[in-house]
C-alpha cells in the first residue's frame, strides 16, 4: 500500500461517516416534523424518503469502510466475494428510495382526493351544525309555543266559569275544573281517589243511561239538559255537550264534556212563566170572587138568622146541624174567595223599613202558641249582622211565613224539626229560611207548588192558594221564593229580599 493512498482511504471513510451522520440527522428532523404534523403528507414522505436514504447511506458506508479494512488488512481479495452482496443492499436501498418517490406521487393524488373529501366533509359538517342549531332554535321556539299554550289552555280549564269534565273510555273522571268542583259539590283529589265515575254524578240512572246512548250512538251531544246531582243531595239543571276525541295515535280515546248551570237560568224562565200564568188567572179571580162573594153573604147572613132562632134548635134539631153544617161550608167558601180576591188584589199598600229578625221572632213566638206547633221542635237561626232590614208591608211579610210555617208543619212528623234562618247572601240579599225534615216534594210536584190551586193535601184542608199568594206578595216586593226538595228528607223555602238601600 502506497502513501497516495491514504488521502484516498480518509476520504473515503470520512465521507462515509458523513454520508450516514446527514442521513440519521435528516431522518430525526424529518419524524420531528411528522410529529408536529401527523396528518401532514410531505412530512410522512420525508419520513420514508430519509428512511430509505438512511439504509442507503448505512450499506454503503458500512460496505465502503469495510473494504478499506480489508484492504488495509491485506485481505482485498475477500472483497470480490463479498462485493456482490453490499452491492444488492445498495441497489435494494436506491430502489426503496425510488419506490417512495414513486408511491408518493400517487399518495399525493390520494391525499389531494382525501383533502378534497375532508374539505367537503368539513363544509358539511359545519352545515350540520348550522342545521342543528337552527333545529334546536325552533325546538325552542315550539316549546314555548306549546308551554304558551298549554298555560292558556290551563288557565281557560281552572277560570271557566263552566264544568269542563274529562273521562276515560270506562267514563271515571280524569279531569275536572274548579268550577265542577262548586257546582258537583265533590272535591277533585277525592274524585279521582275514588274512581268516580260520570253516571254518579246524574239525577237519575235513566238520564245517565240516556245521554251516554247518544254519545255511543253519534259520538257527541250538543246542548242536552239535564239535572245533575249534587253531592249534598240537592239537584242542579245542566246543559251538557260534548264527544270523543281518540287522541294521538295508540292513545285511549277519551270523552270531553263542558257543561252549563243553567238552574239560575230556569228558574227565572218559570218565574216568568209563573208570572204571566199568576196575572192572567188573577184576573179571572177578581171577577169571579166578586161574582161569587155576594151570593156566599147572602147565604151566610141567612144562615146565621136561622140559628139564631130558638124554636129551630129545640123543634128542629136536625135542622139546626144541617145549618151548622151550612154555616162552616160556606165560611170556607168565603175564605176561598177572600184569598182570591187577595191573590188578584194589585192596589198599593203602606209600606216601611222592615226587620226582617223581628218578623221571623214574632211568627216563631205566635206559632209556638199553637195547637199544630206544641209538639214540633222550631228553632230559630238569625243572623244579627248587619241589621236585615228591608222595604215593604211587614203584615204581608208575616202572612207569608206563616203560610210557609203551617206548609212545614203539614209535611213533618209530630216529632219534626223546622227551622227558620236569616242571613245575608253573596249579593247583599236578605234571605229567610224555613226548612223542615218532613216528606219532602216529588220533582213532579215541585214545578207545581206556585200554581193557584194546586195542593197535595186532602180535601178541604187546604185551598191550594197560600204559596200562590206568597209567591205574588214576594214577586210585588222584588223578590223571589227559592225552593230545594228532596222526597223523604225535607224541603228548604228561602225568601229573598233586597237589602234596604239606606243600611
Amino acid at each position: 500500500m502506497t502513501a497516495s493512498y491514504f488521502p484516498i482511504l480518509a476520504v473515503d471513510v470520512v465521507g462515509s461517516l458523513g454520508m450516514i451522520l446527514f442521513a440519521v440527522l435528516s431522518l430525526g428532523n424529518a419524524k420531528s416534523l411528522k410529529a408536529k404534523e401527523p396528518d401532514n403528507v410531505i412530512f410522512l414522505y420525508l419520513v420514508w424518503l430519509c428512511s430509505g436514504l438512511t439504509i442507503f447511506a448505512l450499506s454503503r458506508s458500512f460496505g465502503h469502510i469495510f473494504r478499506q479494512i480489508l484492504i488495509l488488512t491485506g485481505y482485498s481479495g475477500m472483497w470480490a466475494s463479498i462485493s456482490p452482496y453490499s452491492g444488492t443492499i445498495n441497489t435494494v436501498s436506491f430502489m426503496i428510495v425510488g419506490s417512495i418517490t414513486l408511491f408518493f406521487n400517487q399518495n399525493w393524488k390520494i391525499n389531494m382526493k382525501i383533502l378534497s373529501s375532508e374539505k367537503a366533509l368539513k363544509d358539511t359538517h359545519l352545515k350540520l351544525i348550522q342545521l342543528n342549531q337552527t333545529l334546536e332554535q325552533k325546538v325552542v321556539e315550539r316549546t314555548e309555543m306549546l308551554t304558551t299554550s298549554e298555560h292558556k289552555c290551563r288557565r281557560i280549564f281552572q277560570q271557566s266559569l263552566d264544568t269542563i269534565l274529562v273521562t276515560d273510555s270506562r267514563w271515571k273522571i280524569l279531569q275536572i275544573n274548579p268550577a265542577g268542583e262548586k257546582m258537583t259539590g265533590y272535591q277533585r283529589d277525592v274524585m279521582l281517589v275514588n274512581n268516580c265515575t260520570m253516571d254518579r254524578l246524574f239525577a237519575s240512572k235513566d238520564e245517565w243511561s240516556r245521554i251516554r246512548g247518544l254519545i255511543e250512538q253519534h259520538e257527541y251531544i250538543l246542548n242536552e239538559e239535564t239535572y245533575f246531582l249534587r253531592s249534598n243531595g240537592l239537584s242542579v239543571y245542566v246543559i251538557i255537550t260534548g264527544g270523543v276525541d281518540y287522541g294521538a295515535f295508540g292513545c285511549e280515546k277519551t270523552f270531553h264534556f263542558i257543561i252549563k248551570n243553567i238552574n239560575e237560568k230556569k228558574e227565572m224562565e218559570q218565574q216568568i212563566a209563573q208570572a204571566d200564568k199568576l196575572a192572567a188567572l188573577g184576573e179571572l179571580s177578581a171577577g169571579v170572587a166578586h161574582e161569587i162573594n155576594n151570593p156566599l153573604g147572602v147565604i151566610l147572613g141567612y144562615t146565621q138568622l136561622m140559628l139564631k132562632d130558638k124554636r129551630v134548635e129545640k123543634e128542629c134539631p136536625h135542622i139546626h146541624d144541617d145549618l151548622k153544617v151550612i154555616e162552616r161550608h160556606v165560611k170556607n167558601c168565603k175564605t176561598v174567595v177572600s184569598d182570591m180576591l187577595a191573590f188578584s188584589r194589585k192596589g198599593s199598600v203602606t209600606q216601611g223599613r222592615i226587620n226582617m229578625n223581628q218578623v221571623v221572632d214574632d211568627v216563631a213566638k205566635f206559632l209556638r202558641n199553637h195547637s199544630d206547633f206544641r209538639k214540633i221542635d222550631v228553632k230559630l237561626t238569625l243572623s244579627s249582622e248587619p241589621p236585615l232590614v228591608v222595604m215593604g208591608n211587614e203584615q204581608e211579610f208575616r202572612q207569608v211565613l206563616i203560610n210557609l210555617m203551617i206548609n212545614a208543619c203539614h209535611a213533618v212528623d209530630k216529632d219534626g224539626q223546622i227551622e227558620m234562618t236569616s242571613s245575608l247572601n253573596d249579593k247583599s240579599e236578605v234571605e229567610v229560611g224555613v226548612r223542615d225534615n218532613g216528606r219532602g216534594i216529588s220533582r213532579d210536584n215541585l214545578a207545581r207548588i206556585f200554581d193557584p190551586f194546586f195542593t197535595t193535601k186532602p180535601v178541604g184542608q187546604g185551598t191550594g192558594l197560600g204559596l200562590s199568594v206568597s209567591y205574588g206578595i214576594i214577586k210585588k216586593h222584588g223578590g223571589r221564593i227559592e225552593v230545594e226538595s228532596l222526597e223523604n228528607e225535607g224541603s228548604l223555602f228561602r225568601v229573598v229580599l233586597p237589602l234596604f238601600a239606606g243600611n
